[in-house]
């Protein structure tokens, strides 16, 4: 049976570290839904947010790379810098 992914703006996910000691908290501004393709989401850096990149919600859900630690209220996101 497939699994449904579940992913919404707003919510944060932390990034398992690769070569770093520190991992990554990243949030969710945008999904991206083709309808030739998987969606994607748009995600923002909390530390840094200059520091944005675009994945699959397939891979940004999968609990290897990614655990969700929050979820953000619109109300509560700051604007793009």
């Amino acid at each position: 049976m497939a699994r449904k992914w579940i992913v919404r703006e707003g919510q944060r996910y932390v990034q398992f570290p690769g070569t770093s000691s520190r991992p990554t908290v990243w949030e969710v501004r945008s999904i991206q839904a083709g309808t030739a393709t998987m969606p994607h989401a748009r995600l923002i850096s909390v530390e840094d947010p200059l520091r944005k990149k675009t994945i699959s919600c397939s891979t940004l859900a999968n609990p290897t790379f990614y655990k969700l630690i929050a979820e953000t209220a619109p109300e509560e996101r700051k604007a793009p810098v």
